[in-house]
């Protein structure tokens, strides 16, 4: 029962945001008494801690998925960039927006655990593409992943707020597409476009990106 009651609320979540659930409301949709619910979990800070906690591992995990593949810099950058697309579109950001008002710790908790995954990652790919050609030879690393994650975090506020005719998926596909014309050396940009067009969207071993 105490996995069911969180792999439930993880998706609600995660997919609604925190504020939208009360203790009362988990537990009627749930179809329990709030009196058992408790005797699970203590309040809905402990949820969202827990929630929290399993958002990061999966995002660990998918990352590990991406080095554990025998492939080049660009297509592991394209691996990396791939989870975090698929991410952006699992998660909705008003997920982000009640754990920054409502759970700082929690919010900034998460921030950097996921910006330390995907950043170490990335410098760690840049700097052997440039040894390779592969990327920009006057590309600085760290502050090339520092200035892409605040603009991430910036595409999630915006995403969050979108009355446009722009979805979210849109917004960050997009985001994702102008970081990658401007790591990638002008010599492998055909490379850069072949990996591109080859995107299988019904191959679920490779991370993929479509940003077409």
């Amino acid at each position: 029962m105490e996995q069911l009651i969180l792999d439930t609320t993880y998706q609600w979540f995660t997919a609604q945001g925190v504020q939208a659930f009360t203790m009362d409301d988990i537990a009627s949709r749930l179809g329990m008494s709030k009196k058992t619910l408790y005797r699970y979990f203590v309040s809905r800070q402990e949820l969202v801690e827990l929630v929290a906690k399993r958002l990061a591992d999966d995002y660990e995990a998918s990352m590990d998925a991406v080095d554990q593949q025998p492939i080049d810099s660009l297509q592991k950058l394209l691996g990396y960039i791939s989870s975090v697309l698929k991410y952006c579109k699992k998660v909705n950001p008003i997920f982000f927006a009640d754990l920054r008002r409502h759970y700082p710790i929690q919010y900034v908790d998460l921030q950097r655990t996921m910006d330390k995954s995907l950043g170490a990652r990335i410098v760690r790919v840049l700097e052997a593409g440039i040894q390779e050609g592969t990327f920009r030879g006057n590309l600085h690393p760290q502050l090339a992943i520092a200035l892409w994650q605040q603009h991430v975090a910036t595409d999630f506020e915006f995403a969050s707020q979108l009355t446009n005719d722009y979805s979210k998926d849109e917004v960050f596909r997009q985001a994702m597409y102008l970081f990658l014309y401007g790591v990638v050396a002008p010599a492998a940009i055909p490379a850069l476009e072949e990996a591109i067009s080859q995107f299988n969207p019904n191959d679920t071993e490779q991370p993929q990106l479509s940003i077409r």
